[in-house]
């Protein structure tokens, strides 16, 4: 992956925001979980969000943007990556929920990294956040509804 201007970050951005707002879409629509289902349509109301705010980014934005201070869980590390099965358990569910963010986040994180522009390196530190408190959101319910539990 490979960006040389903020419209090509900016696409990149929407794109895969689309892609797991269909994907939780999709989700929601196979479980037979209902607290899953809840959590899969909350999960694509946010990122049919993080689209629409992805979209209008701009350098001025990214500037005054403040980073969010939030506790990690750090959850991810004790999982396995899996794919999503329509028969998934709960926690499957989340596991994979939290996996895919935490993906999304370290790719912005390494593309952030490895470009030179400084602007550039600002909105994908933005986008990475946004993705890191999306894992930790999903990691706060892991904590309480199947750790809790067992």
């Amino acid at each position: 992956m490979s960006f040389s201007t903020l419209d090509d970050v900016i696409k990149y951005a929407v794109q895969r925001e689309e892609e797991a707002y269909q994907l939780y879409k999709k989700a929601a629509a196979q479980t037979k979980s209902i607290a899953a289902r809840k959590l899969f349509e909350e999960m694509a109301a946010e990122e049919a969000g993080h689209k629409e705010v992805f979209g209008k980014m701009n350098l001025e934005r990214a500037e005054h943007y403040r980073k969010k201070t939030l506790p990690d869980m750090k959850i991810s590390q004790f999982l396995a990556e899996t794919p999503l099965k329509p028969d998934a358990s709960y926690p499957e569910i989340l596991a994979y929920a939290i996996k895919a963010e935490e993906n999304a986040y370290n790719l912005y994180l390494a593309a952030a990294n490895a470009i030179d522009d400084p602007d550039l390196e600002k909105v994908l530190r933005v986008f990475a956040d946004v993705e890191k408190g999306h894992k930790i959101k999903v990691e706060r319910i892991y904590d309480e509804h199947v750790l809790s539990e067992n």
